[in-house]
């Protein structure tokens, strides 16, 4: 069975000024993760403004991502989408094209029972052999996947590891409970559910993020999986030091202020697709200021001499 941990950035999708995606910009985004280390990554996420790509472009960015990676460091896809049939034919595409995982969130909007949801991922996993992450993203699907529905589903052979972004911290603790540790969790780094260090602390295996993006060296270090107490500190070091900015990646709508960090940095990823705004120019002001005290910015930053 594989392993799942460590840091995975969840990477945006750049698009040109006309508005189609910018392959090239993003071939050179996971240049920058493979550089810095990052344990895998994640795309055709939230981050990836997935609901607003075609399939098309869905697909063009699964094979670009698995081409340039080129086996330098593992991919994530995200396969969902409003009925088993298409998720099925989503997850077969990313098998077929060499991924390494495939991720795929509740059905949104149509609000499934506990029993519809575990169908629905267990479908899935019998139909094609994909290792499977399940996404738990309430706020977003508006239904939780409950403790004791990951536990069922955490014995299917074809489901690996859980990927938690909603606000129950002693959610993600009982999934660890009930799969007695065995189950591989991350979490996401939005600092208002207070997930990260109860993840790690719990036995967790690390992130799926935004802000590594960013950061990604820092969150390579504060993902690992605690072995001991100097993986602690070093934790508890990056995450203090990186929470404004971790805030400031939550303080819109995601990738809506990611977006504008990359800019700032000299990446060329563009505008977020309509309906999604620019960042307002207050939390601009905020975001330039808070990555300067990190001296992210700076002009010998590793970020700014990779992207400029």
């Amino acid at each position: 069975m594989k392993s799942v941990e460590g840091s995975w950035p969840a990477l945006v999708t750049p698009y040109r000024e006309a508005g189609s995606i910018n392959l090239e910009e993003f071939r050179r985004h996971i240049d920058f993760h493979v550089e810095s280390e990052s344990d895998g990554l994640l795309i055709l996420g939230s981050t990836s403004e997935s609901t607003l790509l075609t399939k098309d472009e869905k697909r063009s960015l699964v094979s670009t991502a698995v081409d340039h990676a080129n086996g330098r460091i593992p991919v994530m896809c995200g396969i969902s989408a409003s009925t088993t049939t298409e998720t099925i034919e989503n997850a077969r595409y990313v098998k077929d094209s060499g991924a390494e995982y495939g991720v795929l969130v509740q059905p949104g909007y149509i609000k499934p029972s506990q029993e519809a949801i575990y169908i629905y991922y267990k479908e899935v996993a019998d139909t094609v052999d994909l290792p499977l992450v399940i996404y738990n993203n309430p706020s977003r699907t508006g239904v939780n996947i409950e403790p004791e529905t990951i536990a069922r589903l955490a014995r299917h052979n074809g489901i690996i590891a859980l990927k938690e972004a909603g606000p129950n911290p002693y959610g993600v603790v009982r999934v660890i409970e009930l799969t007695r540790g065995k189950f591989d969790v991350l979490c996401c780094d939005c600092p208002l559910y207070a997930l990260f260090l109860t993840v790690m602390a719990s036995g967790g295996k690390g992130t799926s993020n935004v802000t590594g993006n960013l950061t990604p060296r820092e969150f390579k270090a504060m993902a690992k999986p605690w072995i001991d107490f100097n993986d602690v500190n070093t934790t508890r070091e990056n995450y203090y030091r990186l929470q404004p900015l971790m805030r400031m990646m939550y303080a819109e709508t995601n990738p809506v202020p990611l977006k504008a960090a990359l800019n700032l940095l000299g990446a060329k990823v563009g505008k977020p697709r309509k309906p999604l705004q620019q960042l307002s120019k207050e939390n601009i002001r905020l975001l330039e200021l808070t990555m300067k005290r990190l001296g992210i910015l700076d002009e010998d930053s590793y970020q700014r001499q990779f992207f400029k």
